[in-house]
Parts: structure tokens; sequence; C-alpha cells
């Protein structure tokens, strides 16, 4: 189930997970695949997730499925992923994950880790890690990861097809009438608008910068992890989405200025002085 993408897409470069650093990502200004990363595993089967899992409480949100949220504790939402008739709606991507027993086998890039400035505050510190479990025919339509923040997310097994549009297109593709983003599945999509597209397999790893448009289309059953991440460079790329969301009503309850403050107060003046600009 390859998306429909637009014909001109740019294909996401590839990155070496050595080349990967928090200077790169605080210049990021495309996606980018990280390849070669030996780190983390290269299959669990579905009774090591119910191990490694256990206790946990899993959200679906099923976009594709009637909008939907739907609570799991880890092992009964197992069983009906792993099943050969899985709802496709069966799809968790932001369980986040914070004891640190999850190193072992969802372990964070080092790069990322020192580049995200929601490690530094305790209200936003797991967002640095959650869970991708998706069943086949899984479709998430074009959005924007919350606060403005960007999104990374490693697959342990399976196949992604992802398109990404630019953040600074993201105004003009929000859809008054639909409330929500335009999407080329809806027909809506505004002409001339460039975007990048991939397929993310197992051993790579997705990198989206903060306010990216994208869409995700799940083809056969993946696992993976992902987190959020905002560094220092993008400072001002999450508050201009943040204040849009503050606009249109979907902003979270999250007091993402505090964040930022917080976040920054032992930063470089040079850094402080962003913070200050970006909240105004």
């Amino acid at each position: 189930m390859p998306l429909d993408t637009n014909p001109t897409a740019t294909p996401v470069a590839h990155l070496d997970y050595q080349a990967l650093t928090p200077a790169v990502l605080d210049a990021l200004t495309a996606p980018v695949v990280v390849t070669g990363w030996p780190a983390p595993p290269r299959a669990l089967s579905v009774e090591a997730l119910k191990t490694w899992l256990d206790g946990q409480i899993l959200w679906v949100y099923a976009r594709n499925a009637g909008d939907t949220w739907q609570e799991y504790a880890a092992g009964d939402f197992l069983d009906a992923w792993a099943a050969p008739d899985a709802d496709p709606g069966l799809n968790v991507v932001d369980v986040y994950l914070q004891d640190p027993r999850f190193d072992a086998v969802f372990p964070v890039h080092p790069a990322l880790d020192a580049a995200n400035l929601l490690n530094r505050d305790a209200r936003t510190a797991h967002y640095r890690r959650s869970v991708v479990l998706t069943a086949p025919g899984a479709y998430t339509p074009m959005h924007v990861d919350s606060y403005g923040c960007g999104g990374w997310m490693y697959l342990i097994e399976g196949e992604k097809h992802w398109e990404l549009a630019h953040a600074a297109h993201g105004p003009g593709l929000w859809d008054a009438q639909t409330e929500d983003y335009a999407d080329p599945r809806s027909g809506n999509w505004p002409d001339g608008v460039p975007t990048w597209t991939a397929t993310l397999r197992a051993g790579e790893m997705m990198i989206c910068p903060p306010g990216f448009v994208h869409r995700v289309a799940t083809p056969v059953r993946c696992v993976g992890f992902g987190g959020a991440f905002l560094p220092e460079g993008h400072i001002g790329r999450g508050v201009e989405v943040w204040r849009r969301e503050q606009t249109l009503g979907t902003a979270g309850s999250l007091d993402f200025a505090d964040v930022l403050t917080q976040a920054t107060a032992t930063a470089a003046p040079a850094v402080q002085a962003a913070v200050a600009a970006a909240l105004g």
C-alpha cells in the first residue's frame, strides 16, 4: 500500500547513524532517514513484547477508523494486533515509555537526547521515547506533531511510507472547513506544494523536522519506537506552530512557553535570547 505521492516529490536523503549529531539536528531543514544504527534489536516476538510492555496501558488513536480513542492493556492489544485479521485501526505511536529499563530494547540515539530541549523539563521529558505498534492497513493523514516539535521513528520490523511537506507550508495547508490539514487522499491538496517521500524499512530511522506536515501509510505490521524532540535551532518554529495551534483551538494543555523558558534557564545567553524573541 504505497502512498499515491506527488510525482515531483523529492526522495528523502539518507544519513549514516555516525553522522547524526546535535549540530545536524539543530540545522535540519529537510527530513532525513538514518541508516546503519547497530544498537536497536532487529526483531522482537509478540511474547517478548508482552514481557517488555507488561503493565503498560496502550492508547490507540485510529484516524482511519472513526477518529476514536481506545485504551488497551498491553497483552490484550498485542493479541488483537498480532491476529491475521487485525483491525487497521490498531495503531500505537504516541505511548511514551519513561522507565529506564526500556533503554535496553528501545534506546534513544545519543544525538537526539543531547539536542532535545524537551528532556530538560519534567513536564516534557517523557516525550523522548514512545513505542510504535501498527497493524497492516493503518493510515495517518497529514498532520503536524503537537507543539511544533519534531518527531523520529525507528522500525525494528515492517515498513512505512511517508510523505512530508515543509513547515512553512503548514498555514496554507490548513483546511478551515474540515478543521484539518489538506490530504492528497481527500483530493484537496493545493497545486505547487512540494513534498519529500520515503519508504522507511526495518533498521532505519525517520527524522521529521519540527513543524513539518506529514502523513504515513503502513502496508505491513510494524514494530518500532520513536519520540518527540525540539533542538535549540528550531525554537522559533516550535513557538510559531504552538501559537497557530492556540489560534485554531487545537493546542494541548501544556504551558509550552513556560516549558521553553525553564528548559533554557541555564542555556547560553544566545539561546535564552532566542526563546525571549520567539515568545515576544
